[in-house]
This record gives C-alpha cells, sequence and structure tokens, in this order.
C-alpha cells in the first residue's frame, strides 16, 4: 500500500499526480489530499478530501500508517500583495511539524529558478542557489526546512527542480510562446535553449520516487536479513528531458502545426535589458522583465542524478516531439 499525503491537489501538477496514482493497481494507493473549502475537487475513490490550509493544518491529515508527504501546495502568484512567506515557508514549516513517526519522507516541488534567472546552461544541484525573487527565496526557503527537518529525522527528501513544465495548463512557457508565435515575434537570435518536461512526465517522476521510497520501507520491514536496503537520500534532483529543446524549435513546431505564416521579426534581448527593465518601479515591469529571462535566456539543467535514481525510460524522451503532440491535442 502506497499511502500520500498530497498538498496542492487542485492545482495543474497535483492533478497529474493524482492522474498517474490512479494508474497503479486499484487497492494499492490511498491518498489524503489537503483541499481549501472553497476549491473544486473532482472525487477520486482512492482520495479522501481533507479540509484546510497550509497555515492552519487539520489535525488528521496524516496517517497513522507509513505514509509519505508530497508536497505542491505552493504559492506561485501573489495576487493580494500578501507576499509568499505565510504559505510557501510557513505553511511548509507546519506541514514538516505535523508529520509523525510513521513519515517516511518527503517530496517537494521546487523550481529550477531558484538558481538565478540568468542564462544557465547545464545547471547540476549543487551549484549555488541565488534566488533572485520573493517567490524564488520563499522557494529556496521550503527546500532548506525539508532538507534540515528530514536530515534530522534520517528521513528521505526530495526537492525536485524542473524549469519549464508543459501542459494544456501551462501559463508561462507555452502560452508566451503560443502569443509570440502568432505575432510572428522572435527573441534574440532563438538559440536558447530550455529544459522541459511534461506535466503528465512530471508527475510519473513523482510517483516513481514515491514507489522507490515506500518500496524501501517494504525491505527493511521484511526483515530479509540477505537484502541491501538504501538509506534514505535527501537532495535536490533536476527534472527534464535530458536533450534541451531550442526557442527556434518551438517557435517553428507551434508555427507549424496551427498553420501561422506571418512574417518573423526579430526583438533583440541584450542581456542587460531584463536588468534594466526591473528598475523600473512597477510590478507590471518586474514580471516583463521576469518573463523577457525566462524567454531570452538559456535555461538547462543536468538529469545525471535523476537517472542515477530512476533510470533513462523518461529523461531520454523528445522534448520538440512530446510538444507537437500537446499542440495537436489541442488543436483536435
Amino acid at each position: 500500500m502506497l499511502r500520500v499525503v498530497l498538498t496542492g491537489a487542485t492545482g495543474y501538477v497535483g492533478q497529474a499526480i493524482l492522474d498517474q496514482l490512479a494508474l497503479l493497481p486499484a487497492g494499492t494507493v490511498a491518498v489524503r489530499a489537503l483541499v481549501k473549502k472553497d476549491k473544486v475537487f473532482p472525487p477520486r475513490d482512492f482520495v479522501e478530501v481533507i479540509e484546510g490550509n497550509l497555515p492552519d493544518l487539520p489535525g488528521n491529515l496524516f496517517f497513522e500508517e507509513p505514509h509519505l508527504l508530497i508536497h505542491f501546495g505552493i504559492k506561485q502568484v501573489d495576487f493580494l500583495k500578501t507576499g509568499f512567506y505565510e504559505t510557501n515557508v510557513l505553511g511548509t514549516h507546519n506541514l514538516l511539524q505535523g508529520c509523525n513517526g510513521n513519515t517516511l519522507g518527503v517530496i517537494y516541488g521546487s523550481t529550477l529558478s531558484i538558481q538565478g534567472s540568468r542564462s544557465n546552461v547545464g545547471v547540476v544541484e549543487s551549484e549555488l542557489v541565488q534566488p533572485e525573487t520573493a517567490l524564488e527565496r520563499s522557494r529556496a526557503q521550503a527546500e532548506q526546512l525539508i532538507i534540515e527537518t528530514m536530515s534530522r529525522d534520517d528521513k528521505w527528501a526530495f526537492c525536485l527542480r524542473p524549469r519549464f513544465i508543459l501542459g494544456p495548463s501551462d501559463s508561462l512557457l507555452m502560452k508566451g510562446l503560443i502569443l509570440l508565435s502568432r505575432l510572428g515575434v522572435r527573441v534574440g537570435n532563438g538559440d536558447q535553449q530550455y529544459s522541459v518536461i511534461t506535466v503528465e512526465d512530471y508527475a510519473q517522476v513523482v510517483v516513481k520516487l514515491s514507489r522507490k521510497i515506500a518500496v524501501e520501507k517494504q525491505d527493511v520491514t521484511a526483515d530479509n536479513h540477505d537484502s541491501i536496503t538504501e538509506q534514505p537520500i535527501r537532495c535536490a534532483l533536476n527534472v527534464a528531458y535530458k536533450r534541451p529543446v531550442s526557442f527556434q524549435q518551438m517557435f517553428s513546431e507551434i508555427r507549424s502545426v496551427k498553420g501561422i505564416n506571418n512574417r518573423v521579426k526579430t526583438l533583440p534581448l541584450p542581456v542587460w535589458l531584463p536588468g534594466l527593465i526591473k528598475w523600473i518601479p512597477h510590478t507590471i515591469a518586474e514580471s516583463a522583465a521576469t518573463q523577457l529571462q525566462s524567454i531570452g535566456f538559456n535555461h538547462c539543467c543536468d538529469v545525471s542524478a535523476l537517472e542515477q535514481l530512476l533510470g533513462d525510460d523518461i529523461t531520454q524522451l523528445d522534448g520538440v516531439e512530446k510538444l507537437k503532440r500537446l499542440l495537436q491535442q489541442e488543436e483536435a
């Protein structure tokens, strides 16, 4: 039995994780999902909805049997201008305080962007994090809390760092590139490369890591003295396909699938421009600068650590082909 406490269950990645868990044999998975009262949650027979929120956790969230915490309850946008600390840092702290002796470990949905928004190629997990925005700082702090707490308790911790997660509800890269493609605007020379993964494959990674932890626990409790069990691992993990995709590849694929034939114009992007825009004292300017950094610079990571844990069944997949399938599904 795989028991999971899931935060962010109503979100983009949370729903994809539940879709993947639903593919496991019936009766082998049980989920307690933390859901706010005002959120609509599609019912699933293996999911028990626990109403509550991160700053004020309900007492019945965690199982009394061995279980994992999969934490994707992350505040991404600050519509009310209340900051990110309460949800992303204090909320994570409260979750960790709520863990009990049967909590095997934590899988946390972090982001590669905490290592900086400037041009990066081949980023590895051991590089110094350089969060630049309040959101990035809150997620870096959450990572630190998780690693420190699980190290103290000798439990598992994986802080997952994707850069761009492609899917129908992707509000960052795909929607931005589709808009630019329709306008016929190529940012920079088009050679800038991104580490990507679809939300479906990202969720598969989460479930594979969950099962890895659960299997190790079963090996320990089976009293099988002939087997060698793995000690709990606590680390950040880059999550993406091994081969990055370029702006030009995605731009061309979008225009081809959607039948866009207007003239292409190039928007030069000197490396200093986003930094200059950020000096403008307005939230729209900061958002525009962040978007330019996301689309105009290299954002590539090394996924060797992930491959060592799970193999390369997912990392070897082709990001351009995955994008094409997503676009074709949209058109259908």
